[in-house]
Parts: C-alpha cells; sequence; structure tokens
C-alpha cells in the first residue's frame, strides 16, 4: 500500500504539499488497513474549489509513477517538456517522494528534476527491527551513482541510463529485480493523465481500448454486464466485435484489428442495438470506472479518480467508494485517491480521508488533512460543516 505521497513545484504546486494515508492509533476510523505495524487509510478524497489545483495533484503522482515504472524504455512517459513546474517557479527544482509497503517491507523513493535533467534519485528500505531507513542507490547530477551491497548493475546497461530517465525504471525493466518486486508500483489505475480524461471526451480511442480489454477478458465482461444491469442502465447485454482493416489491395491488416462494443436494451422481449458512443455520458463514465475499479480491487493498488462523480448519481458514485470500505468487496487492500465537487459524500468519510484543497495569495495550491484544523471532532457532520464554510476549501465568489 502507498503511505504518502509528496509534490513539490509541480504544475500549480509551489511548496511541498503531502497527500498521507497513513494514520495513528487514535485515528482507527473507517476504512483502514493494519499493515506491519502501521494503520493506513485506504481513501483519500481531495475537495475544493474549481482551480485549486486538485488535479494536478492527480495529474502529479499519475506522471510520477509512470516515470517510475517506464521512463527507462518509453519516451512518451518522460512527456514532451518533461514535469512542469508552477509558472512562479521557473528555474527550482520539482520533487516528488513516496513511501509504500510492498511484500511486506517499506520503502522511500524520491527524486527531483530541473529542466528534465535529474538531479537527484534515491531508493531506500527500511529496517523493521531499527525503524530506519537505509539506501539502496543514491544517484546525484555531478556524482557517481552509489549503490548497497545487495545492488549490482551491469555497467554496459548502466551506461544506457538517460538524464532524464528513472534509475527504478531501468532496474525493473532490465529485470535487474525479481518480477514481483515493487509491483505496487505498477498496480495503479487512472482516469486522468496530463493529456485526455474521460471516455466521453475521446469516444473512438479510448472505447477501443476498453473494447479490446473486455474481449480479451469474460470475467471483466461479465462483471460489468452483472453491474450495468445491477444499476438499472437499461442495458441487457454486451456485444464484442472485432474488425478488421484493408489496405487498398484488399489485403487484411493483420496489426489495425479492433475490437469495438455494441450495446443491446431488451424491451418487450425485443432487443434494441445501439452503438457505445450513443449511450450517455454517464454510462460511459461508469464503464470507465467499473473496468478501473474491478482490476484495482481485483489485484489490490491504487485508483486514481479526477472528479469520481462526473455524469453520475449519488447513489452510484457512493457505491463506488462502498467498495473500498468493503473488506469482503476490497480483500487486496485496495486504496482510492479520489477529487470532487460533490461535499454530500464527506459525510460518510474520517476525518483522516480528507484533504481540503485552496490556492493561497502566492497562487499556489495547498491542502489540509481535515485532523490538522484544530477543533474538529470524529463524530462531526463533515459534509454540513464544509458546505457553512467551516473548513473553508469553497469559491469566493465577489457579487458586484
Amino acid at each position: 500500500m502507498f503511505l504518502n505521497f509528496k509534490i513539490t513545484n509541480y504544475r500549480s504546486i509551489g511548496k511541498e504539499i503531502t497527500i498521507d494515508f497513513s494514520i495513528r492509533d487514535r485515528q482507527k476510523l473507517g476504512a483502514y488497513v493494519e499493515v506491519n505495524d502501521q494503520a493506513v487509510n485506504n481513501i483519500a478524497c481531495l475537495v475544493g474549489p474549481n482551480a485549486s489545483g486538485k488535479s494536478n495533484i492527480l495529474k502529479g503522482i499519475v506522471q510520477f509513477l509512470n516515470w517510475i515504472c517506464k521512463s527507462y524504455s518509453s519516451p512518451s512517459c518522460r512527456y514532451t517538456g518533461g514535469f512542469t513546474t508552477h509558472f512562479c517557479c521557473k528555474g527550482i527544482l520539482t520533487g516528488f517522494s513516496t513511501e509504500f509497503i510492498d511484500k511486506n517491507t517499506q520503502y522511500k523513493y524520491e527524486m527531483s528534476i530541473l529542466e528534465d535533467v535529474v538531479q537527484k534519485e534515491i531508493l531506500q528500505k527500511r529496517d523493521e527491527t531499527t525503524k530506519r531507513y537505509s539506501y539502496l542507490f543514491d544517484r546525484e547530477v555531478g556524482r557517481s551513482i552509489s549503490f548497497s551491497k545487495a545492488i549490482k548493475i551491469n555497467k554496459q546497461d548502466l551506461n544506457r541510463l538517460g538524464d532524464d530517465m528513472s534509475l527504478l525504471s531501468l532496474m525493473l525493466e532490465l529485470n535487474y529485480l525479481e518480477n514481483d518486486d515493487f509491483l505496487i508500483l505498477k498496480k495503479f489505475h487512472a482516469n486522468v493523465n496530463p493529456g485526455i480524461i474521460f471516455i466521453s471526451q475521446d469516444p473512438d480511442g479510448k472505447l477501443n481500448f476498453f473494447s479490446q480489454m473486455l474481449q480479451e477478458d469474460k470475467i471483466l465482461s461479465d462483471e460489468l454486464l452483472e453491474e450495468l444491469n445491477t444499476v438499472d442502465t437499461g442495458i441487457s447485454s454486451l456485444v464484442l466485435e472485432k474488425h478488421q482493416s484493408f489496405d487498398s489491395a484488399g489485403k487484411k491488416i493483420k496489426e489495425r484489428e479492433r475490437a469495438t462494443i455494441r450495446t443491446e436494451h431488451r424491451i418487450a422481449d425485443k432487443d434494441y442495438p445501439l452503438l457505445m458512443q450513443e449511450e450517455s455520458s454517464g454510462t460511459l463514465h461508469y464503464i470507465e470506472t467499473f473496468i478501473y475499479l474491478f482490476k484495482v480491487l481485483q489485484n489490490g493498488g491504487l485508483f486514481i479518480a479526477d472528479e469520481l462523480e462526473q455524469s453520475l448519481h449519488p447513489d452510484l458514485t457512493g457505491r463506488i467508494i462502498n467498495r473500498f470500505m468493503n473488506k469482503d468487496k476490497n480483500p487486496n487492500n485496495a486504496q482510492l485517491l479520489f477529487t470532487t465537487h460533490n461535499p454530500w459524500f464527506l459525510q460518510d468519510l474520517t476525518k483522516t480521508q480528507i484533504f481540503i484543497t485552496e490556492k493561497n495569495d502566492a497562487a499556489q495550491t495547498e491542502t489540509t488533512r481535515l485532523d490538522e484544523i484544530a477543533g474538529v471532532r470524529n463524530d462531526e457532520n463533515y459534509f454540513m460543516k464544509y458546505i457553512a464554510g467551516e473548513y473553508d476549501g469553497r469559491p469566493k465568489i465577489k457579487e458586484p
């Protein structure tokens, strides 16, 4: 499980902000899990006005995790232009870090980058007896990389490491680590990245992608159909079809074969087909969300969702959140990090799961976990208090 994320100088974020899943013993309320000697929340919710930087926090975490896992072999994961800085903080380091538990071992990973050049990258491992960290590798610009005795890397492979790549990515992708080591870093799903967000905004590209997933995973397809029936979308069946492309001479182009989804609605014992693009934006969003949800609940990991409630009835959004709270439905300790503009859901969360997001006078994003605000009690109705303005984090509307 992830224990925390820290971000400095990324998009609207200037000074360091922290999203902390860890809680103390007396804060053990709601959806949490005991891992090693620590209590860890399954859920973290970011709430605040538009343009406060909620989405930027999620984008930063997604870009950071992609960079850790794939920056060695995939130029697209390094992104053209690199990590975008705050417009007031040009020439200042962008930094990310995370602490996480993988296979009952706790690690800490930190990196900082400036103009696409990695300035520092450190991977540390915690000793469960002393509770202290010791480094596995320490990389700093202008210096040779230091490795612990447990790590040995071929010099030729190390020479392949670019200034804009993660050393951990190289180690993962060249199999210097066991296949299931640091798997938690790869086990995340997100409906947000620095580019495209939802199916409804990119129906062809994302629908083709999800169609392929459903074609390859019958269990997922069956579960999705059952869920769509359960939540009363009117969809009675999903028809998965493969389409073959042909060149000008009429010859099949193997690599252009693609899968598409067609839905059917049964009315009076008759099936009426619809193209997936013709379904409502709420249905499309729920399909996308459920696919990510299924994967992360099935395998464990982190689901990062921007505007979880977009186009959804509150009952459906609550249904998604409740799956992470239910130990039977979430046996692998999956975590949910989401933003919302609907404070209704706050009443079902604890004060350690709610982060108030605002911009300060320097136009920089700040976050405050609700338990950091003096006087906030465990038994408060956070929904009522939030809409009453007691926690701030609401639009400051100025009437003429």
